[in-house]
């Protein structure tokens, strides 16, 4: 499994990408789709404080795309950071896994990064 690192910075965020095949091809699940960085929001109160961190999540993808599961493998030490990473990929929408040009359910590993820069 791939991670991806997704800075998130106070006033934008970005998601990272992933690997797209070609037509036929079977590949791994691939990058959110467009719209999922409006979803994954720094929380007012730890950016306030200063508290910056990383969540690594074993995400479990459908089919058609939704995270069905987001399980923390890797928590940044912020419970408030953590939830609102979890919250924001799981309403995310990914490209799924392909299986000789069908698309099936997938697992991969996705990061999200809280930094104040």
């Amino acid at each position: 499994m791939r991670t991806v690192e997704v800075p998130v910075a106070p006033g934008a965020i970005r998601l990272g990408a992933g690997m797209a095949g070609a037509p036929g091809e079977s590949r791994a699940v691939g990058a959110p789709q467009p719209g999922c960085e409006d979803v994954i929001g720094y929380p007012e109160s730890e950016r306030q404080r200063g508290v910056t961190g990383a969540v690594v999540f074993r995400l479990r993808v459908s089919d058609d795309g939704r995270v069905v599961d987001a399980r923390i493998v890797q928590p940044s030490g912020s419970f408030a950071l953590d939830e609102a990473a979890r919250r924001g990929v799981r309403r995310c929408r990914f490209v799924p896994a392909l299986r000789d040009g069908v698309p099936v359910w997938g697992s991969r590993d996705y990061r999200v990064v809280f930094n104040l820069n």
